[in-house]
């Protein structure tokens, strides 16, 4: 399927994704959907559109976004979100991801959640950047089934008016089955297996001065989080430990205008199995790459993002000239290595993406980005970071 073709099939869906809205309760807000002069506090819109990633190929999605306020009178409080979607694809994966992000009691508590269910066939070049930059090919090199599930997240509470300490917490497993022949000899995989459980608690530690955690205009983010990998729950026998810095800023260029900066990096220690090594190619870092092609002991990217909301030539329902739609394009770089000092090549981004907001501050987001040997669009809820 084209890019042009995919282009348009996802714009022609606009619709669907914004033609349902059941709410309940209302409260004052100035950033309403809905009215000129109120908001509803339960908002649930439901959806169905495709969705495409480089993993997954081209896939129907259905779901909905739940959004609230835990305190409707508190305008200062970010909307609590529940994103939820199921879907199959054109290579017979399924899909189910489950986003929660709870903002407690004068936001001095936060519950950040990540489920993800996957049944698919996908693909693993081996450690290290020469492994992921040979060539794939189907029947040999790189294919494998992979049945895997994750819980993982983080509950922070404030300490001060912009710090936040709290605990992190990754639950997942994975079964890797219809190994390649490569994978077979591969010594990661020879080493861990192909059925993989972990349990990983840890530490974190936050300055947060964003105005809005999904979808800031300004302020920034900085991040410290420390995990242990089974060693308080013991499942594999396999202890490793993962470090990961996190830091985000963002400047208002004029209203609905921003340019966004993240720079991330994570580094694992002990014996790591392969599904665990730091990698690139989510739809959080630098889209575009597949998923795990690149993976390794150290991981760093950067990512430089401007963001444009469109303002409309009338009045719209709100009493305000706001549009939904929006733009936004970025560059990146990353690398992965077995340590920072061997960090010797590099990896370059670049994309576009189109935005819907379908819910007060929290938008649809269409990205086209473009790697390496790779391309890929991706469809999700919220802002990549």
């Amino acid at each position: 399927m084209s890019f042009f073709r995919i282009i348009s099939l996802f714009i022609s869906c606009f619709g669907v994704w914004s033609g349902f809205c059941i709410s309940v309760g209302a409260q004052t807000e100035r950033d309403s959907l809905t009215s000129s002069s109120s908001v509803q506090n339960l908002m649930f819109t439901p959806y169905i559109a495709p969705s495409y990633s480089p993993e997954l190929e081209l896939m129907v999605t259905a779901g909905a976004l739940i959004s609230f306020k835990v305190q409707p009178d508190n305008p200062m409080l970010g909307r609590s979100s529940i994103p939820f979607s199921i879907g199959y694809s054109t290579n017979n994966s399924m899909s189910i991801s489950v986003f929660p992000y709870i903002y407690g009691k004068d936001d001095k508590l936060r519950v950040l959640s990540r489920f993800y269910f996957r049944d698919m066939p996908d693909n693993y070049w081996g450690v290290g950047y020469d492994a992921g930059n040979r060539t794939s090919s189907a029947d040999q090199t790189t294919n494998y089934h992979r049945r895997w599930w994750s819980l993982e997240g983080k509950i922070v509470r404030k300490v001060t008016n912009r710090f936040f300490v709290g605990l992190t917490y990754d639950i997942n497993e994975t079964k890797a089955t219809e190994l390649n022949d490569y994978m077979k000899a591969e010594t990661y995989v020879k080493q861990y297996g192909a059925d993989i459980s972990n349990v990983g608690l840890g530490f974190i530690l936050e300055y947060d001065s964003r105005d809005n955690v999904q979808n800031a205009h300004k302020g920034g983010l900085l991040s410290v989080a420390f995990s242990e990998y089974n060693k308080i729950i013991n499942i594999s026998g396999y202890e490793f430990n993962k470090l990961t810095l996190d830091a985000r800023k963002y400047f208002p260029i004029e209203y609905r205008k921003t340019l966004a900066m993240q720079v991330k990096t994570e580094y694992a220690d002990g014996a790591v199995p392969w599904t665990e090594l730091p990698h690139l190619g989510t739809m959080f870092d630098l889209r575009g790459y597949q998923k795990g092609r690149f993976r390794d002991k150290s991981m760093l990217f950067g990512i430089m993002e401007y963001r444009h909301m469109f303002e409309r030539r009338r009045i719209n329902r709100k009493g305000n000239y706001e549009s939904p739609f929006g733009v936004v394009g970025w560059i990146g770089l990353g690398s992965v290595a077995p340590a920072y000092r061997q960090m010797d090549h590099w990896l370059a981004n670049f994309g576009a993406g189109i935005r819907y907001e379908i819910q007060p501050r929290l938008n649809v987001r269409i990205d086209y980005g473009f790697g390496k040997d790779n391309q890929g669009l991706y469809v999700s809820i919220s802002e990549a970071f």
